[in-house]
């Protein structure tokens, strides 16, 4: 039986034409996988969103191949359900075939709002279920039970108690998901009211992973700290083990008094404690001190602090061989590899920071786990990178250029009156976990939502940099390639076209930190609602860098710990600016594989890329190294012909160490991108 994506793909057969026409008004072309599969059959998918871009690209990309006699497919997107086939040019409109496509016509029997809501990446649960379907067809109420039993294992029935609770929670944040608000509503509004759940933050531990992992910290923290104060109290230790949310509220101390509201987590029960060590492990929780660390069970001591040599040890080889085992394969989704890297990151400050405890067995370890990393995450990237461009960014971009789209989405979703987005240069994920621990010890009131963006290739600021501020691929802006002095105009032009005045919109480049007369005469001015930053600190570190991860580690913590960007963030909250926090390409330590010989072909002589005009040049250079990457120049212009250094090789002298940019490493591909907010006076 066919499939809902082989359904879609009958109207991709190669050949058939080379200009198609699709109305898409519920994004079943923004699917992943589907993506993926049209690309393999020899399309293009460019979407119709804004007239000039679109004539832009149609011109030089595909209609000028065209009439050189050469193959092109196209396919052209109208995604917005105002958006109407017979709007478009009449020079489309008189070469391509149309084909509409929606929702209900691949899931009848289910309610359309529903599956709307829905990542489309879920479709493949909802047909696989659709066999359970009776002859008839559900309400919104059923779909929506339909849809949280498969999509996402809830069954709201069946939750009766605080374990039932937390397996749920636990499963749906351990797979980063997020349910759709008209989801979330609904199983709150049958959840709510038990007396189980009494003083659980319902609406915060479901809708968000942070809120989610705040409040087991806090839990476990009480947790620990009730079953030290019954043992010194001289009381049964197993009972508090039990998690009877009861028994810490009643409990009375040896030092006579009595403690706060109970510990509502059953931490102790089987179902629960199997994924405690995981989450220390990964740095979701952080271990906490406890008075009667060696009387607590095994189970319990991943999440208490001991000496540091062994706690460091142990995350390390722990968390190793759990991404050992967890590496992503060629074929895997985005968000995969978005997860990895999470962890990824933790494993590399781990690495780092616990260099003087490992063995020389670990260290050997380290490095062939980064090396198969980096080969896999770099095929993968040949395989599926040409497609995350197409991937809707309304609940969260997937790649740099469409934060912007995201900020502009959030604006008008929340009324929100000021933005501000700010662009740490060169800032790696493992980098930003480094800071992001500095602000949360200085207490300075700050919450963070954290995801990760995609940057463009090559990872050069020019290209990604400015496609961040435009709000587009480099393939638009292909005159200002090498520079990035375009970037204010992007900017207001972005925001102009989103209804923003371009007096209430600014881009301040080169900040000289939380202190810059530029930014403080800026933020008094009420008429900016839009607000862009950018801070070149991590970049000038890296450039400067000459001890590899280590040392950048080194730099970039004794920077958080001046408290620089946390006063920024601060201020920029004060004056209310929803700020958003993002960088335009990450670092990776890299070791010479020796200088190209090529002279003045190279229009961009990067070390960890280079970039010709001619495709001849870049060929002549790639045999040279034999593991470097001819990159197919996915958003590119076509006159770019980039070669990337392979693996963990730089173009520089042989057996130079250096921290670079610009290629294919998951460390520098995948940024952070974070929400931040807070009550800061």
């Amino acid at each position: 039986m066919d499939s809902w994506r082989d359904k879609v793909l009958r109207y991709f057969q190669p050949g058939i034409s080379r200009l198609t026409l699709v109305a898409d008004p519920d994004g079943l072309l923004t699917e992943e996988r589907m993506l993926a599969a049209i690309r393999e059959r020899g399309f293009e998918l460019i979407p119709f969103d804004d007239p000039i871009a679109f004539r832009f690209a149609y011109e030089s990309q595909y209609r000028s191949v065209w009439d050189r006699g050469e193959e092109s497919a196209l396919v052209v997107v109208l995604r917005s359900a105002e958006q109407q086939l017979d709007q478009l040019p009449f020079d489309l409109l008189g070469a391509g075939r149309r084909i509409e496509l929606a929702l209900h016509q691949l899931f009848s029997r289910l309610n359309h709002t529903v599956l709307a809501s829905l990542d489309r990446s879920f479709l493949d649960d909802i047909e696989r279920a659709g066999g359970e379907l009776d002859s008839g067809s559900l309400t919104e109420k059923g779909t929506r039970d339909f849809v949280l039993m498969h999509c996402f294992g809830i069954v709201p029935s069946m939750i009766h108690t605080a374990v039932d609770l937390m397996k749920v929670l636990l499963s749906l944040h351990s797979r980063c998901q997020q349910l759709p608000e008209l989801l979330l509503e609904h199983l709150l509004e049958r959840m709510g009211g038990h007396p189980a759940f009494q003083g659980w933050p319902l609406r915060a531990v479901l809708s968000s992973r942070e809120l989610f992992l705040a409040f087991v910290q806090e839990q476990w923290h009480c947790f620990v700290t009730g079953w030290g104060e019954v043992a010194l109290a001289g009381g049964d230790a197993g009972e508090v083990l039990s998690g009877d949310p009861l028994l810490l509220a009643e409990t009375t101390t040896a030092k006579g008094r009595r403690r706060g509201p109970g510990c509502l987590i059953p931490f102790a029960h089987e179902d629960i404690r199997a994924y405690v060590d995981t989450l220390f492990l990964d740095g979701s929780l952080t271990p906490v001190m406890a008075e009667t660390a060696a009387e607590l069970p095994q189970w319990v001591q991943p999440g208490v602090v001991h000496d540091e040599a062994s706690d460091s040890r142990r995350r390390f080889q722990g968390l190793w061989r759990q991404l050992e085992q967890r590496l992503p394969d060629r074929d895997c989704s985005h968000r995969d590899w978005q997860e990895f890297a999470r962890k990824w990151a933790e494993l590399v400050v781990l690495r780092w920071s616990s260099d003087q405890h490992l063995q020389a067995d670990d260290r050997r370890q380290w490095d062939e786990l980064h090396l198969r990393v980096e080969l896999e995450f770099g095929q993968w990237m040949i395989r599926r990178y040409g497609t995350l461009h197409n991937l809707p960014c309304q609940q969260q971009p997937a790649m740099v250029h469409q934060i912007p789209w995201f900020m502009a989405t959030e604006r008008k979703r929340r009324q929100l009156s000021r933005l501000a987005l700010v662009v740490l240069d060169g800032l790696a994920l493992d980098q930003w976990l480094l800071l992001k621990r500095q602000l949360d010890e200085s207490r300075g009131g700050l919450k963070f939502q954290e995801s990760t963006a995609f940057a463009w290739v090559p990872t050069l600021t020019s290209v990604t940099r400015q496609s961040i501020f435009a709000g587009e691929p480099p393939l638009y802006f292909p005159d200002s390639l090498g520079t990035t002095a375009k970037e204010r105009a992007h900017w207001l032009r972005f925001w102009e076209d989103q209804g923003v005045p371009r007096l209430q919109v600014e881009l301040l480049t080169s900040l000289d930190g939380e202190r810059d007369e530029r930014l403080d005469q800026v933020l008094l001015e009420s008429r900016v609602s839009v607000l862009g930053l950018v801070w070149n600190k991590v970049d000038e570190i890296m450039h400067g860098m000459q001890l590899q991860t280590a040392g950048m580690h080194s730099q970039v913590r004794l920077w958080g710990r001046q408290g620089h960007l946390g006063a920024l963030l601060r201020k920029l909250v004060q004056h209310g600016f929803q700020v958003y926090l993002t960088a335009d390409h990450g670092n990776v330590a890299a070791v010479g594989a020796g200088n190209p010989r090529d002279g003045v072909l190279a229009e961009t002589r990067g070390k960890r890329c280079r970039v010709y005009d001619r495709v001849e040049f870049r060929d002549e250079v790639a045999q040279q190294f034999p593991q470097s990457i001819s990159w197919p120049g996915y958003g590119l212009p076509a006159w770019q012909q980039v070669l990337l250094a392979g693996g963990l090789q730089a173009f520089a002298a042989v057996g130079e160490e250096l921290v670079g940019h610009g290629g294919v490493s998951l460390e520098e591909v995948l940024v952070p991108f974070v929400t931040i907010s807070g009550e800061v006076t």
